[in-house]
C-alpha cells in the first residue's frame, strides 16, 4: 500500500508512485475523489490522477462501488455490516494524453464520467 497523504504530500509522492506503475505489472486501487463526501455522492476527481498515467500505457479500470455510504459514511469511523457491490468498467488508456496540468484534468474528468456511468 502506498497512502498518499492529503497534507505535506508534494509531487514527488505521486511521481514515485509513477515510476513504480512504469517499471512492473502491479495493480494499485486509487479513489481519485481524496474523500468520502458527506452525502455519498460522487465527488469531482482529483487531476493527481492524471498525472499518475498521462502520456502512458497504464490501464484505468473504473470501478463504481455501491452502498460504501451506507456501510461507512463519513461520520463513522467503524463501519457497518451493509451490502457493497463494485460494477467494473472497460480499462481506459491515456497515452496520448498530454502529461501536463490541462491534460492531467482532461483525465481525470474522463475517468470521472466513466466511474458515474457506471452508476446508472
Amino acid at each position: 500500500a502506498l497512502p498518499i497523504w492529503r497534507k505535506n504530500c508534494g509531487a514527488h509522492s505521486l511521481e514515485d508512485l509513477r515510476e513504480r506503475l512504469l517499471k512492473g505489472a502491479c495493480v494499485y486501487i486509487l479513489f481519485p475523489e481524496g474523500t468520502r463526501t458527506r452525502t455519498g455522492e460522487v465527488a469531482p476527481f482529483k487531476p493527481g490522477l492524471g498525472r499518475l498515467v498521462a502520456g502512458t500505457n497504464i490501464p484505468i479500470v473504473p470501478c463504481y462501488l455501491d452502498g460504501t455510504f451506507a456501510a461507512l459514511p463519513a461520520s463513522r469511523t467503524v463501519p457497518r455490516w451493509k451490502k457493497i457491490s463494485a460494477r467494473i468498467g472497460k480499462p481506459l488508456l491515456f497515452a496520448n494524453t498530454t502529461n501536463d496540468r490541462a491534460g492531467w484534468q482532461s483525465l481525470a474528468a474522463t475517468v470521472e464520467e466513466a466511474v458515474r456511468a457506471l452508476a446508472t
